[in-house]
């Protein structure tokens, strides 16, 4: 049985590796290599997007792959996630909305040995997706009218390995392979002139390297404080990119050159535990995109990120399903990591707030599955006067299964 489970979760990844959705609709992701995810699983949506001090043997956290140390003894861990979201785009008294769904990442999660533990999963790194169009007048008697469509993105498929080899101290690295295509086209149509077009292509098939640690802190009885950091590196992604322009009697080609970089990142966590009822944590993430270049036209910029977040868990075990669910919200702040027109791009805000649901399994208390659902608010504020605002509602949708998997049965 667990070979053929293991043989299906491995089927789900190579097959939401190549029929995945991007499920977004947003004319900034004309820009760089798209709308950045930001990597959190279903508890981490849940507490604003923070996770660098977060760890437990319950669900995975891929945020910092120090935590996979926490992976329980007995237990696999599985994890898949969706999300449905309904944005409103507003451009002066202008408003329309765009619904989307996508499915955006599946992870599973165990132990090796003790303090040793290892994860791997798919999720999205950066998405493309757009269509859009002006009518403009030319003058004499001339119109035009700019046709802008885009889509795409770059994926991630990941392996990693957390180790405590102290009491109190996790050490983690985490190994993934980017790849995936973007494509941009703009196209002017001309009412009495020559039609022009205009692609962007950039190809990408390179790595990702993150490495995290966690210390846990006692301060007094119930009371403790867990610290985190991780550092993700930068380097140029060899990334294969073109523009071409064509009218109906000629094409010219540019191949753009060492444009494509991933950023230096550090993050920066703190959790503040009582019991095992409360906690309260804050992160913060700087990401280097200010050496980038996209298509030789966007510089990128330093982009900085804050979250906070809190979790309670009434006291377990107990017969009230209300007791046995967790309760989380957050909030986070960050900063554009392109520009637009030569000015910085579009700063993000986003508040949330959600709840887990364990269903226990009757004939094995042992195995169980938690059902995370969360509820996401994110405005988009342009830096430039006369771009679009966007305002966004996601319903953002997980679940784990917890499999006793290495538990010995005792036979009486």
């Amino acid at each position: 049985m667990n070979k053929k489970l293991i043989t299906i979760l491995l089927g789900l990844i190579a097959f939401v590796s190549v029929y995945a959705d991007n499920g977004i609709n947003s004319p900034y992701s004309r820009y760089g290599i798209g709308i950045l995810n930001n990597q959190g699983l279903g508890v981490n949506r849940q507490m604003g997007g923070l996770g660098y001090a977060l760890r437990s043997n319950s669900y995975i956290n891929i945020l910092n792959p120090a935590s996979f140390s926490a992976a329980d003894t007995l237990t696999m861990l599985f994890e898949a996630g969706m999300t449905l979201q309904n944005v409103n785009f507003k451009e002066g008294n202008r408003q329309i909305n765009a619904k989307n769904a996508s499915f955006d990442y599946i992870a599973m999660q165990f132990r090796v040995r003790k303090g040793l533990g290892v994860s791997l999963g798919f999720l999205p790194y950066s998405t493309v997706g757009y269509s859009f169009s002006t009518v403009s007048n030319q003058g004499s008697n001339e119109t035009s009218t700019d046709t802008y469509s885009g889509s795409g993105g770059i994926y991630q498929p990941y392996i990693g390995i957390g180790w405590q080899p102290i009491k109190g101290l996790s050490i983690g690295a985490m190994a993934s392979y980017i790849y995936g295509d973007i494509d941009h086209n703009v196209s002017i149509d001309f009412a009495n002139s020559t039609d022009r077009s205009r692609t962007y292509n950039v190809s990408v098939r390179s790595y990702k390297l993150d490495l995290g640690a966690q210390y846990l802190a006692r301060i007094a009885d119930n009371h403790s404080i867990m610290l985190g950091a991780t550092y993700s590196l930068g380097h140029n992604l060899n990334a294969d990119a073109s523009i071409t322009d064509a009218t109906s009697s000629s094409t010219n080609t540019t191949k753009i050159d060492d444009g494509f970089k991933l950023p230096h990142t550090y993050g920066f966590g703190l959790m503040y535990n009582y019991k095992e009822n409360w906690r309260f944590g804050a992160d913060y993430t700087l990401q280097q995109w200010g050496t980038s270049t996209f298509f030789g036209r966007d510089n990128g910029c330093d982009r900085s990120r804050v979250a906070i977040g809190a979790e309670y868990t009434p006291t377990k075990p107990s017969n009230n399903i209300l007791k046995m669910m967790s309760y989380r919200a957050g909030a986070y702040y960050s900063q554009p990591y392109t520009e637009i027109n030569g000015k910085n791009g579009c700063e993000e805000f986003g508040v949330s707030a959600g709840f887990s649901i364990p269903f226990v399994n009757r004939n094995n208390k042992y195995s169980f599955a938690t059902l995370h659902v969360s509820g996401q608010y994110v405005h988009i504020n342009p830096k430039s006067t006369g771009m679009i605002e966007e305002n966004c509602l996601r319903i953002n949708i997980g679940i784990t299964f917890n499999e006793a998997w290495f538990m010995k049965m005792k036979v009486r």
